[in-house]
């Protein structure tokens, strides 16, 4: 099975053996991809949604891996029961609705030895919550694929200090490793901040003290990505 630029750079971060659950699988790539390699002996491949799960049955027959992965019907983890895997992985689906699934099966949770994000949106409020959860951050990835920037995060369970708010939004490992895509994560940030910005002075309302806050923060990554660079 050959996976996408993204789903390669989730399932590189699969540790060696581990049995996983893949939360919102859609066609069934990633447990695919990881059986057929042996770098995992099983896995569940899981959907609330029929019809990709459907999808996701075929390819496994046709891959011959039945016996390998199972297809399970339902929403998050609620389709699997405590210590059933050792890892679970949520790909392409908002972080709120990633720390809703994880909220709902704390005991599931509470059995994983590790758990991989792709968020869409609101990454760094799903790595703030990693930390709320007693959890940390292990390493991360930044991919680039069809002109969009992915983020990719690897947890485990165990306390640690919560990153200041400025690493929840770049991500402790990818700053730690000097990651190539950091200055493109900056710059998609601060044009964040500025269609925001350009909303608010089109506003009728007193918007001084957010607009204030909004030069503060674009100001700040600008001091990030000179940090960056100055670190070459």
């Amino acid at each position: 099975m050959n996976l996408t630029k993204r789903l390669s750079a989730v399932a590189e971060l699969v540790p060696p053996g581990a049995v996983i659950a893949d939360i919102g699988t859609d066609h069934g790539y990633i447990p695919i991809a990881l059986c057929e390699s042996g770098r995992c002996p099983k896995a569940i491949a899981s959907d609330v949604v029929p019809g990709p799960l459907t999808a996701a049955k075929e390819h496994v027959r046709q891959s011959g891996l039945t016996a390998k992965i199972e297809c399970r019907l339902g929403s998050g983890l609620e389709t699997l029961q405590p210590g059933e895997v050792t890892g679970a992985l949520f790909c392409g689906m908002g972080g709120p609705l990633i720390q809703n699934l994880l909220r709902q099966s704390p005991g599931v949770v509470e059995k994983l030895e590790f758990l991989i994000f792709q968020p869409q949106s609101d990454v760094p409020v799903l790595r703030r919550h990693i930390y709320d959860m007693a959890w940390h951050i292990e390493d991360e990835r930044l991919v680039e694929e069809d002109g969009r920037l992915y983020e990719i995060i690897l947890a485990r369970p165990g306390r640690a200090d919560v990153p200041p708010r400025w690493l929840c939004e770049i991500g402790p490992c990818n700053w730690a490793r000097h990651d190539e895509l950091v200055p493109r994560l900056l710059a998609e940030l601060r044009q964040k901040d500025e269609r925001v910005r350009t909303g608010l002075l089109r506003s009728q309302k007193d918007q001084s003290q957010r607009l204030a806050l909004l030069e503060r923060h674009i100001n700040e990554l600008e001091e990030l990505l000179c940090q960056y660079n100055s670190a070459k």
